[in-house]
C-alpha cells in the first residue's frame, strides 16, 4: 500500500485538477487505485473531475468541497483562486469502491442506496467494509449515517465530513466519478490491506454549566431547563453572546458550542459538539446538528492554543488506535471544522506542521468542513461541529 498527496493553487478547475493529478502520479509511482479530492468552491466544475479521471484512470473519486483552502504535509494551502488538495492510495491488494445518490427527500434511503452501490464498486457486495469515508451537505447528517448504517450495520467506523463553502451561501459541492454533485450523499467503502486507526475528537472542554432540553424542534432548541434558550446560551456565556440580537451568532458561539456526552473510556466523558448558528427572535438557538428533548447539554469552551494543537492529537490518537501493528503511518485523511480554521486562519501552518510531526512526515491531506463524522468509541459513530476526525493507515 502506497499512499502520496498533492495540490494546486492553479485558478482553472481544469489546470489545476491537472497539475495536481500529476504530481500525485509522479509521487505514487503510477495512477492511484482509490483518489480523495477537496477543493474550495472556486474549482467546484466538471473539468476538475475530468481532469482527474484523465490523469487516474481507473480511481474511485471521492471528495467534496473545502472552506478556505486544503492542508497536506507540505503546509496550509489557500489563495485568491482557490486550492486543490488530492490523496492517492496503490493498493492492489486491497478494494475501495465509492458509490453517490440524491439526497432527494430522503437523506436516510440516499445513505443506504450510496453504500450500496460503493460496495459494489469495490467488487464486495454484501460485505461489511473495513472504513467507510463519507462527504455530503450540511443539513441531514445523522440520518445519512442511519441510512448507511442500516446496510452495514453500527459497528463499522464512518468518516468525513460535510462539504463547505466560503460564506455560507450553498456553494458546497460533492465530488465522485459521476461528478461535481449538488445535494448528494458519496461515501467510499475501504477494504485496505494496511491496518488502520480511527479518532474523532474536539479541542473543548466543559466548564461546568449543563442544563436539559426540555423543547426542540428538529435542529432549534427552544428551552433550556424550562427557559428560552437563547436566555440560558446568553448566561451561560457571561453575555458574550446577547440573548437579544437575533441573527447569525456563528463567529461569536465559535470558542462556546454545547455538547453532549457521547460515550465513556474509562469514565472520562467523550463529547460531540454542536456549533449554535442562528438566535431566532423567539430566543431559540439553531444548531449545526440535531437536538432533542431530554438532551444533556454542556457549555464548552476552547481556546485558540487548543484549536491549534488539537489536529496533531487526534491524529496520534487514531495511530495509536491502529487496527494492527504497523510500522508507522503510511498517511492520513484528517478532517477540520471550517469554523474552528476560521477562529485560528492566522495560525493554519502551524496546525499542518504539528499534523506533519504527529505521522513523522508522512503524507497527509486534510480538508475543513461544516460538519465532521467520525466514531467516538467501539465505532459510535456520530456527527458533530468544531471536530477534528482522523483516519491513518500503516
Amino acid at each position: 500500500m502506497r499512499i502520496a498527496t498533492s495540490h494546486s493553487l492553479k485558478a482553472g478547475a481544469g489546470e489545476g485538477g491537472g497539475e495536481a493529478v500529476s504530481a500525485l502520479v509522479a509521487a505514487l509511482g503510477g495512477a492511484p487505485d482509490f483518489l480523495v479530492v477537496y477543493a474550495t468552491e472556486h474549482h467546484a466544475d466538471p473539468a476538475l473531475i475530468k481532469a482527474l479521471a484523465a490523469g487516474a484512470p481507473g480511481a474511485q473519486i471521492i471528495g467534496g468541497t473545502s472552506c478556505g483552502g486544503v492542508m497536506t504535509e507540505a503546509g496550509f494551502h489557500t489563495g485568491a483562486d482557490g486550492a486543490i488538495g488530492l490523496l492517492g492510495v496503490c493498493d492492489p491488494d486491497g478494494a475501495y469502491g465509492v458509490g453517490a445518490a440524491p439526497l432527494a427527500a430522503s437523506p436516510f434511503a440516499a445513505g443506504a442506496e450510496a453504500i450500496q452501490k460503493a460496495l459494489s464498486a469495490a467488487g464486495r457486495d454484501y460485505e461489511a467494509p473495513i472504513l467507510i469515508w463519507c462527504s455530503q451537505p450540511p443539513g441531514c447528517e445523522e440520518q445519512v449515517i442511519d441510512g448507511v448504517q442500516s446496510i452495514v450495520g453500527p459497528k463499522t467506523p464512518i468518516v468525513g465530513g460535510s462539504s463547505a463553502d466560503e460564506a455560507i451561501e450553498g456553494r458546497w459541492r460533492q465530488f465522485s466519478n459521476d461528478g461535481v454533485l449538488a445535494d448528494h450523499v458519496v461515501v467510499a467503502a475501504l477494504f485496505p490491506s494496511a491496518p488502520h486507526g480511527a479518532a474523532f475528537q474536539s479541542g473543548y472542554a466543559p466548564t461546568g454549566d449543563t442544563g436539559v432540553v426540555t423543547r426542540a424542534d428538529g435542529r432549534r432548541v427552544l428551552e433550556i431547563d424550562n427557559k428560552p434558550a437563547s436566555e440560558v446560551y446568553s448566561r451561560w456565556t457571561g453575555g458574550e453572546v446577547s440573548a437579544f440580537e437575533a441573527g447569525m451568532i456563528l463567529a461569536k458561539s465559535t470558542p462556546t458550542p454545547l455538547g453532549r456526552v457521547a460515550a465513556r473510556q474509562d469514565s472520562v466523558p467523550m463529547f460531540v459538539l454542536s456549533h449554535p448558528a442562528l438566535l431566532g427572535v423567539g430566543g431559540e438557538l439553531s444548531l449545526f446538528t440535531d437536538i432533542a428533548e431530554g438532551d444533556h447539554v454542556h457549555l464548552m469552551r476552547g481556546s485558540p492554543e487548543s484549536l491549534v494543537k488539537r489536529a496533531a492529537v487526534v491524529v496520534r490518537d487514531a495511530m495509536a488506535s491502529s487496527s494492527g501493528p504497523g510500522q508507522g503511518s503510511l498517511g492520513a485523511l484528517v478532517i477540520y471544522c471550517g469554523g474552528c480554521m476560521l477562529h485560528v486562519r492566522e495560525r493554519m501552518d502551524e496546525v499542518a506542521e504539528q499534523v506533519r510531526e504527529a505521522i513523522d512526515g508522512s503524507p497527509f491531506l486534510g480538508a475543513f468542513t461544516f460538519g465532521e463524522q467520525g466514531a467516538i468509541i467501539d465505532s459510535c459513530n456520530r456527527h458533530g461541529n468544531l471536530m477534528v476526525s482522523a483516519v491513518t493507515f500503516g
